[in-house]
């Protein structure tokens, strides 16, 4: 029977002994997307105990560069003292909103993302991170419905390949392939998922890319007209697809469905969680892509992870029906939202991105990064694409490349290249045929080359262990 401690206890493991924090995090901590058994078959979970620039350091004292920014989102790097000082000046002062009431830094905050954003994007609700981002876009475009008489638009088109979040409403958008959602029952009715414009893989087995990015759209045009078109309420996607390491869609791609979703009074969603605030080189995916949507859903690089902040943006149309008699209002709100420490975290790091000029770091990082990686390809037989767009880029790994076919999740490829990454001081965690690349924005050349050369060593390693390249 478990014993409970005393109400004064101070049995808690030291900071300073990776040992009992190891073992206490094993027998008392979920860790996401994982379990105990496999942490401690790799001698985890890694225990943080310092960060400065694209480094941390764990509690035993190795040193590892961060080559996918946390969980894609430490776009300015560790170590930001002025983004600490100012969460700490901003909750020294007031620390939290009262009912229906905003602090100036909200205010600052949601006037500067409509300077920022493309189009008439300009009205912007605030909550705690990405998953309820895009929870709060597809409420806001079904009540945007709503508003307007039309209420049987509810169903919501995403894409294979995508990940839109672990909420009810949003876990089964998309069809991210290393997050099974075996556990939860039943698939509600509002997800309809249909394929991506991913030509390595393209469902439709188009001849270049601009043919898969019309016959990706068209499936979407479809699934409306399979739906009714007075039931769908929104398509959503990321401008850049990041489960499968930045899947770049064809140029023609976006534009299309813009015109499908405006032909059928649909709204467009952006999921910009991680293309958003420079991961692609621009401000936003959707600079990238040259299509402004309707609603745009954030979070991660909006303070860089130095504080938990989401949000949903939606343009002069979608606002301004939720304007006018209190039943006109748009019921829905967090406990959290509009925090104050998130809304001057996310002040300060965007001053930061924009002093730093970290957006053309980026663009420049993310050419330097394609040129090794696609060396890497010429040199690797293991890997069958390359793929992505400024610092989201991502290597295909397969058995064969003729067949494309990955190899046997049983040999564990990926469990493989995790610890030659993490031999060589990299900390990626790869799933299972992905191997992503996403270090913060602040990187430099130098640093950049030494990322890429631990894992051009790794893939070389791998190989030989699987007998694809001599000793």
């Amino acid at each position: 029977m478990k014993q409970n401690p005393a109400p004064n206890s101070t049995d808690l493991p030291h900071r300073d002994d990776p040992n009992a924090l190891r073992q206490a995090a094993l027998e008392h901590l979920f860790v996401g997307m994982t379990n105990p058994t496999l942490l401690a078959a790799e001698n985890g979970p890694v225990v943080i105990q310092q960060a400065e620039g694209i480094y941390f350091t764990d509690a035993t004292g190795r040193r590892f560069i961060d080559g996918i920014s946390g969980m894609y989102f430490r776009n300015v790097g560790y170590g930001r003292q002025e983004i600490a000082q100012a969460i700490y000046d901003q909750l020294s002062n007031v620390s939290m909103n009262v009912y229906a009431g905003v602090t100036a830094a909200a205010i600052q905050l949601a006037t500067r993302l409509a300077q920022l954003s493309p189009g008439d994007l300009s009205r912007t609700f605030f909550c705690q991170g990405g998953s309820e981002a895009n929870e709060s876009s597809i409420k806001l475009a079904q009540g945007y419905h709503m508003r307007n008489g039309e209420r049987k638009r509810f169903k919501i088109i995403s894409r294979r390949g995508s990940y839109h979040g672990g909420t009810w409403a949003t876990m089964f958008l998309g069809d991210h392939p290393f997050f099974p959602r075996t556990d939860y029952h039943p698939v509600p009715e509002h997800a309809i998922v249909v394929p991506g414009p991913n030509f390595y893989r393209c469902e439709f087995g188009s001849k270049s890319e601009e043919e898969c990015g019309q016959r990706a759209a068209e499936a979407i045009e479809q699934a409306i007209q399979s739906a009714g078109p007075q039931t769908v309420s929104a398509v959503i996607g990321e401008p850049v697809t990041q489960p499968l390491g930045g899947v770049v869609p064809a140029a023609n791609y976006w534009p299309l469905v813009r015109e499908i979703c405006d032909r059928y009074g649909v709204l467009l969603i952006f999921d910009e969680i991680i293309t958003g605030f420079g991961r692609l080189g621009t401000w936003f995916g959707a600079d990238f892509v040259g299509v402004t949507p309707d609603i745009m859903s954030l979070g991660k690089g909006i303070t860089s992870g130095y504080f938990p902040l989401g949000a949903s943006l939606a343009s002069s149309k979608i606002a301004d029906v939720f304007s006018g008699p209190p039943e006109k209002s748009w019921s829905h709100m967090y406990t959290y939202s509009a925090h104050p420490g998130g809304a001057a975290a996310a002040l300060k790091n965007l001053e930061i991105v924009e002093r730093e000029q970290l957006l053309e770091n980026a663009r420049q990082r993310g050419e330097q990064l394609q040129q090794r990686m696609f060396r890497m390809q010429e040199q690797h037989p293991i890997v069958g694409d390359v793929r992505g767009i400024g610092l989201i880029q991502g290597l295909e790994i397969v058995r064969d490349r003729e067949t494309k076919e990955h190899f046997d999740p049983d040999i564990g490829v990926n469990v493989r290249l995790t610890q030659a990454l993490r031999d060589r001081g990299v900390w990626i965690r790869v799933p299972p045929f992905i191997l992503p690349l996403a270090p913060p924005l602040t990187i430099t050349a130098d640093e950049l080359d030494a990322l890429c050369d631990a894992v051009d060593e790794s893939l070389s390693e791998v190989e030989q262990q699987l007998g694809i390249r001599a000793p």
